[in-house]
């Protein structure tokens, strides 16, 4: 079975392995299979946005996340920053996080930029004009403390460069964002919407910059870039302190489940989020392909032959039938 470049195409992966069990189960990205329970009513549905939905969804992420709105710029999903930022900018010498999410390197790549990586005891030091990582990191779950973080921001501001992070995986442990200090100035923070809510087809994603910074990519973005559905969904979720609460908790929780069954039989941990745990397996090929039969995506990467990331399966049927796979695996001859 060949490696995908992304998690989340079921679709592709359903037409590989055709003779797979079915329904198949996604465990290739880190998006919470519990998703908010939303209901859209149909206006929304045959209007555009308007601004008060946008103000609205804005304002309730800035509560929740603690920075003042004018810094919130709401866009179409975290991917339509991280394609668009690099264009923003004349061409630098950008450090990237190494491993991290794919389209951070190759989008500033094919803007123009020189592009190097470092792992994650170099990179926040690097000679860069621009530094890139995500925090929690992707695939590894590698953290990156605030205080750390904030020291670079504050070098990078003063030689006139930038600290990007991306913090789509934060919300389960929002100590470590550093969401509030972009009003600072040299920091620019993505957030993302669909990885802890659920709702990734939504498509909605927060930067939060300084206006004149955020200013060209809104206009490139066009009028109404965020449907009015994910305007209006977000801006409940985000203010359901309740949810919120317990589905950190669940999340942690669905995670140490997941450990306790994945570990002893696949491999040794190399890192986790709540959302998606990393693995180092001497048969991790052979173990996709074992999963894959049973109907079950998992996550591997071209270039880490060895390493696979599985997220969290959802409903209780999804789950027995991971165990089963499993201790077939356990099991094997």
């Amino acid at each position: 079975m060949s490696a995908f470049r992304h998690g989340g195409d079921l679709d592709a992966f359903g037409r590989q392995n055709p003779e797979a069990t079915r329904p198949l189960i996604d465990l290739s990205t880190g998006i919470n299979p519990l998703a908010y329970e939303a209901s859209v009513d149909k206006d929304w549905m045959t209007r555009l946005p308007g601004h008060s939905d946008e103000d609205a969804c804005r304002a309730s992420f800035a509560t929740y996340a603690g920075i003042d709105q004018k810094f919130v710029h709401a866009m179409p999903g975290t991917q339509s920053i991280i394609s668009g930022l690099p264009y923003l900018f004349r061409q630098k010498r950008v450090a990237v996080l190494s491993p991290t999410y794919g389209e951070h390197e190759a989008g500033w790549a094919a803007a123009g930029h020189s592009v190097s990586t470092y792992p994650s005891s170099e990179v926040l030091t690097a000679d860069a004009d621009v530094i890139v990582v995500t925090n929690p990191n992707n695939p590894d779950g590698h953290i990156f403390e605030s205080e750390t973080l904030l020291a670079c921001q504050v070098r990078q501001k003063a030689r006139g460069g930038w600290l990007i992070v991306d913090e789509a995986f934060v919300d389960c442990i929002p100590d470590v964002s550093v969401a509030a200090e972009v009003q600072q100035g040299g920091l620019l923070v993505l957030r993302s919407f669909g990885k802890f809510f659920g709702l990734a087809g939504l498509r909605l994603g927060f930067l939060l910059a300084r206006e004149h910074i955020a200013a060209p990519l809104v206009e490139r973005m066009g009028p109404w870039g965020v449907s009015t559905p994910a305007l209006r969904i977000a801006a409940k979720a985000y203010r359901d302190a309740t949810w919120i609460a317990k589905t950190r908790k669940n999340l942690g929780q669905q995670m140490d489940r997941l450990r306790d069954r994945v570990i002893p039989r696949l491999g040794r941990e190399v890192g986790r989020t709540p959302f998606f745990i990393l693995l180092e397996s001497v048969d991790a090929r052979a173990v996709t392909a074992r999963m894959a039969d049973y109907g079950i995506f998992v996550r591997t990467f071209p270039n880490m032959p060895n390493y696979l990331r599985l997220g969290l399966p959802g409903e209780p049927w999804a789950w027995d039938r991971l165990e089963t796979a499993l201790t077939e695996w356990e099991h094997k001859p």
